[in-house]
């Protein structure tokens, strides 16, 4: 069984992606009519450019971060990631439409989650991500997002499908901007921009906290170049995807 899931890409273009099971996890760029290539999922061969994120070299695919995340929440990991096309398809910003696609369409059992026996720390000036072993199969992430521009955004979940799918996946990107941003007088269809008096949307708010409920989006596709369901508790505050995966490196390095 396969899903294909198509849409524009952030940078403009469009591509597509299927998404079938299989014995393990395998990731295939095509371009034209040549044989696709292979692409390793490994922390060192993840790349971190202007908020988004990257994998592989040459060849390397754009923007995976939401639909890693949906394969994480979804607890999808046996998977071959068909991907045709330099980027991912961005959609609304959030990883809602992969979710939409892929929820239900695969019967893989919840894999076994891992946990590291001590306290894990990363951190740079005032962000931070604390990991703490529990001894419950769950994983609990408590996430704060702190900015002039919005004071103090909070939320504490136990991360499972349905969490996931009700109160993680819907919650779009954002930028904190200024007033003279041009991008703020055509806001495109995806995202959400921040400034000091207000908040752009082509919509109204999914969610009263949507940026922080996107900021353990982020985390939860981070954490899928693990490969494996984490297991414990996870605090931290104004993360990004630099410091997600410094902490997931330093989860490997405990493995």
């Amino acid at each position: 069984m396969s899903v294909t899931v198509a849409g524009n890409c952030l940078s403009g273009g469009h591509s597509k992606v299927e998404v079938s099971s299989s014995d393990c996890f395998k990731l295939l760029h095509h371009a034209d009519s040549r044989s696709p290539t292979s692409i390793r999922l490994a922390i060192d061969n993840i790349k971190v450019r202007d908020h988004l994120v990257s994998v592989g070299q040459n060849p390397s695919i754009q923007v995976i971060e939401h639909l890693f995340s949906a394969l994480y929440g979804l607890n999808l990991f046996n998977v071959q990631i068909d991907v045709f096309g330099n980027e991912l398809p961005f959609f609304d910003g959030s990883s809602r439409e992969y979710t939409e696609k892929l929820k239900g369409m695969f019967t893989e059992e919840k894999p076994h989650g891992f946990s590291v026996d001590k306290k894990v720390v990363v951190s740079h000036e005032s962000s931070y991500i604390i990991y703490e072993p529990l001894k419950k199969d769950i994983l609990i992430i408590d996430m704060e997002l702190f900015h002039p521009f919005i004071g103090k955004q909070q939320i504490s979940l136990e991360i499972n499908e349905k969490s996931f799918i009700e109160e993680i996946a819907p919650a779009r990107t954002f930028i904190f901007t200024d007033e003279s941003d041009s991008r703020l007088k055509d806001l495109p269809p995806y995202g959400i921009g921040v400034t000091k008096d207000n908040i752009y949307s082509t919509e109204p708010l999914r969610y009263k906290d949507e940026l922080v409920r996107h900021k353990i989006l982020d985390l939860l596709g981070d954490l899928y170049v693990l490969q494996k369901r984490l297991v414990g508790k996870i605090t931290s505050r104004n993360t990004s995807h630099l410091l997600n995966l410094e902490f997931t490196r330093k989860l490997k390095d405990r493995l």
